[in-house]
């Protein structure tokens, strides 16, 4: 008896800080999304999405609910003739796949604003689980007097399991895709 009672105190704590959760919206211009790949084993190619959005729902440092979308054409690599080949089918395939997709699923909570998100990430049609470290960066207010919340995600993908160029070696281009994710979202 005494378990199920503090069962569902906790069950109603978790609906009541999800009930109070504050929904906030991606500022582009003060965020970034970031990956790097190592290119012939020696060097490393970075690259940038200009152009994506997200929302989440956010207490005490806590999300509970996130969701994002690249606009792959977007891409910058400080190279256009490589941009230009990572819109083509062997790659991105950016006329068939426009966008990736991030959805997630849990946090598992470290304490002081850091834990990992849990959630499903979407490249080329093909969706695979993927685990974010997570840090809370702060909250302040903008120019405009809007509540802001701050945060980065840091993270490791393999391209095999997007099956995102198969036909490169893993000599020609790493399997290995880290991701460097910095976000400063406004209170809706």
């Amino acid at each position: 008896m005494k378990k199920q009672i503090l069962t569902s105190v906790a069950a109603l704590g978790l609906l009541f800080s999800v009930a109070n959760a504050a929904v906030y919206s991606v500022d582009a211009v003060h965020s970034s999304t970031a990956f790097k790949i190592k290119h012939l084993q020696v060097s490393n190619v970075t690259g940038t999405f200009s152009k994506f959005n997200g929302e989440l729902d956010i207490t005490n440092k806590i999300p509970s609910n996130l969701t994002a979308t690249i606009e792959v054409d977007s891409i910058n690599t400080n190279n256009e003739g490589r941009d230009a080949h990572l819109k083509k089918a062997d790659f991105f395939d950016t006329a068939k796949f426009p966008q990736i997709k991030f959805i997630m699923k849990s946090f598992e909570n470290s304490g002081d604003g850091q834990g990992k998100i849990k959630g499903d990430l979407t490249i080329r049609d093909v969706t695979r689980p993927v685990v974010l470290d997570y840090e809370f960066g702060g909250v302040s207010k903008n120019r405009q007097g809007a509540e802001i919340v701050g945060f980065s995600l840091e993270g490791k993908i393999k391209r095999s399991d997007f099956n995102f160029a198969p036909e490169s070696s893993t000599v020609a281009l790493g399997d290995e895709i880290k991701l460097n994710i910095e976000i400063e979202a406004f209170k809706k």
